[in-house]
């Protein structure tokens, strides 16, 4: 991973904060990333992707105050969309299989993030100051690869595990992100975020329109 990349994002998240105050937006969602569910707004972590969207939705909450723009955080896992066919879905579930042993790893789909983002939108007073983690699914790698079977009619693509062990070790981000899989990992509650929205997708929904799927179709 890009080392500058999250300095960057730091910058662009405040300056897009700042800007949308100064333009009289009424409300702000931001997507941010879960870091143990009720414990994220005071876990950055040590990985440095997730220490800048920690240190933005700070900046929000901070700014926000005594103007009259609302807000909320949405705090997404990992993305179902990681197993997109392609060299990265394959080394995300070798990762996986080899690095995440004592735990299971929740995911969402993009489209349910866009989902809370829009219900976010639509009514910003419902949701105004709440910091939401979002899943749709809970898997060890096990449950993972039974569910791909089962979706696709086939094992879930993977590549040799040193090639995946090689990237953890040359990626220090990566590397530390999957020793928090492991140690710490997601805390969405997903059974809350269902009496929202009903249609939440598990892996199995999202496999069945993914790409895996319609290729065999």
């Amino acid at each position: 991973m890009n080392k500058k990349g999250p300095i960057i994002e730091e910058a662009q998240g405040k300056a897009l904060v700042d800007s949308a105050i100064k333009h009289g937006a009424k409300h702000f969602v931001y997507s941010s990333v879960d870091r143990h569910g009720a414990k994220s707004i005071d876990n950055p972590t040590n990985i440095p992707h997730f220490v800048s969207k920690h240190k933005i939705e700070h900046h929000l909450i901070a700014k926000a105050k005594d103007t009259d723009m609302s807000w909320t955080i949405l705090r997404p896992v990992a993305f179902m969309e990681n197993f997109q066919p392609g060299f990265v879905g394959k080394v995300f579930a070798t990762a996986w299989r080899d690095a995440v042993k004592s735990r299971p790893l929740q995911l969402i789909s993009t489209d349910d993030i866009g989902t809370f983002a829009a219900l976010s939108f639509l009514d910003p007073a419902k949701f105004s100051s709440q910091s939401i983690s979002l899943a749709g699914d809970e898997l060890t790698y096990k449950q993972l690869a039974e569910v791909f079977s089962k979706s696709t009619g086939a094992p879930i693509p993977t590549t040799f595990g040193f090639i995946a062990r090689l990237l953890l070790w040359l990626s220090e981000e990566m590397g530390t992100m999957f020793t928090f899989f492991e140690k710490e990992g997601y805390n969405a509650n997903i059974g809350d975020l269902k009496r929202i929205h009903p249609d939440l997708k598990d892996l199995g929904t999202w496999l069945k329109s993914s790409p895996y799927v319609k290729k065999s179709a």
